[in-house]
């Protein structure tokens, strides 16, 4: 329980309106909306306008040891805002402008609780030649948390993770100090964080442990006038993953590729339950769907690129029919979130894929997904799809080339009813199977990880990796306030 001196104290900061306890506020931040994990209960929840505000929230949490748990949407996966301990959720969405955007140095400095809605709509309406990197997330869903947790764009291909768009941030510490980094911190220019000693990596990857993020400046690229999307699809992944691999490291300036199973792709139609087919493999049905996005500045600078992908496509006996010439084949009542990109909305990628990964109403979705070698894609696919048809899940696959081909990101998604305890103990206990049984394959590494599987890495990890990052973590966080349970407890 938190005290009414504190509350009060509390109260002060940011006004009467954006401080509660009553138990129909705490309850909607008592999980999140996707995963399968157990459920955290807060004792309050506070909704700050400033950085300055999340300071002085940070130091009365400090100064009365009280966790503290920055919150965005809620809409993520892995139960990675869940208050574990209770304390104060600090629901970052009043944080939510566009600060600038230079176009020089193509990037913008975004506030800590923009949502990708956010953050698109008001470059489509104020910058229309430059674009950020999409996520398949919803709309909702915080843009922040996406690049601190290694979030993969529709501009992977070119930049990588979430983490490799991130220019600057600003934070504030458990101690409630504000701390600059980059080039921001000696000038009014966020374009970077060279050359000066890279501190960002000690809050990404740390999922919300060791700071709250209030600004971050964040990579824009441009929108060039010529752009092509192909979505070749294959009998089978065995056949259709060699192709992606030789276009990944065949130079051709894609800035998106990735491939899906036919179980993602019938969750993206929306299919009734009595219409999925859960092994497609079985049925002889197309199992392999691909997206390959290119642009280019000249005419003939695109044609040269179609062509490219073409051959390689046609060397292995696939046929490169564009996104607007696959979705012309699709019966309209099966084209469901992908009817988003018909030739009337201008037939291009990216749309966020806000999946409908759970077939029935009032459910849920959570998924296995590890960064990997691209050596693993075809053989991730081949075990977790066993474990899946094993569980009576139909196996949703996806896999993205991330940086040029130099890495990969491999996941498989289990939807499941969150009303029924059964189906939730079932969706864990296959999940975690999943896992287990993708761990024989050497480099997989699953990202944003549930507290077990965060659990996992922790024992398997390097000592004295393991150590730093507990030194590391006593050091910004002293008093073990900012989202504990989750990750590694700092040093005392």
């Amino acid at each position: 329980m938190i005290s009414s001196e504190i509350i009060t104290k509390l109260e002060t900061i940011v006004g009467e309106r954006y401080v509660s306890d009553e138990p129909e506020i705490q309850y909607l931040y008592h999980y999140d909306f996707i995963s399968a994990e157990p459920e955290g209960k807060c004792d309050i929840v506070i909704m700050p306008g400033t950085a300055e505000e999340v300071q002085n929230i940070v130091k009365i949490a400090n100064n009365f040891k009280i966790p503290i748990v920055p919150w965005v949407s809620g809409i993520n996966f892995g139960g990675i805002a869940t208050p574990r301990k209770g304390g104060i959720v600090i629901d970052m969405r009043r944080l939510n402008k566009v600060l600038e955007v230079n176009e020089d140095d193509m990037y913008a400095v975004v506030e800590g609780g923009i949502t990708w809605a956010d953050l698109k709509g008001y470059l489509n309406k104020h910058h229309p030649d430059f674009q950020a990197g999409i996520t398949w997330s919803p709309p909702g869903t915080g843009v922040i948390p996406s690049h601190l947790c290694y979030g993969m764009f529709n501009l992977g291909m070119l930049g990588g993770t979430g983490a490799e768009f991130i220019n600057g941030l600003e934070v504030v510490l458990g101690s409630g100090e504000l701390v600059k980094i980059g080039s921001c911190s000696l000038s009014s220019y966020w374009y970077g964080r060279q050359p000066l000693p890279d501190l960002s990596g000690l809050f990404i990857g740390f999922e919300g442990t060791t700071g709250i993020i209030t600004k971050m400046a964040i990579k824009l690229w441009p929108k060039l006038p010529f752009r092509t999307d192909y979505l070749p699809i294959a009998q089978t992944v065995e056949e259709g993953a060699p192709m992606m691999l030789k276009l990944a490291k065949a130079g051709l300036g894609i800035i998106d590729l990735l491939f899906i199973n036919l179980g993602w792709a019938q969750s993206l139609m929306c299919l009734d339950q009595a219409n999925v087919a859960n092994d497609p493999v079985e049925l002889g049905l197309p199992d392999f769907l691909g997206l390959i996005t290119t642009q280019a500045y000249t005419e003939k600078q695109h044609e040269a690129q179609c062509e490219a992908i073409i051959d390689i496509c046609k060397e292995f006996n696939l046929d490169p029919l564009t996104l607007k010439e696959q979705m012309k084949s699709f019966p309209e009542n099966m084209q469901g979130i992908m009817g988003h990109l018909t030739p009337s909305t201008g037939g291009q990628a990216p749309v966020q894929f806000w999946g409908c990964w759970n077939f029935s109403r009032g459910g849920g979705g959570e998924w296995v997904g590890s960064y990997n070698t691209t050596r693993n894609v075809v053989k991730y696919y081949q075990l977790s799809r066993d474990v899946s048809l094993k569980y009576g899940k139909p196996p949703q696959y996806y896999c993205r080339f991330m940086f040029g081909g130099h890495y990969c990101v491999t996941r498989t998604n289990i939807n499941f009813n969150k009303n029924n305890p059964e189906e939730i103990l079932n969706a864990r206990k296959c999940l975690k199977e999943i896992h287990d049984a993708v761990q024989q394959l050497e480099g997989s590494i699953m990202y944003k990880p549930p507290l077990w599987a965060v659990n996992y890495y922790n024992d398997k990890m390097d000592r004295n990796m393991y150590q730093l990052i507990k030194r590391v973590k006593g050091l910004l966080d002293p008093n073990n306030i900012m989202n504990p349970g989750q990750g590694i407890e700092g040093e005392k």
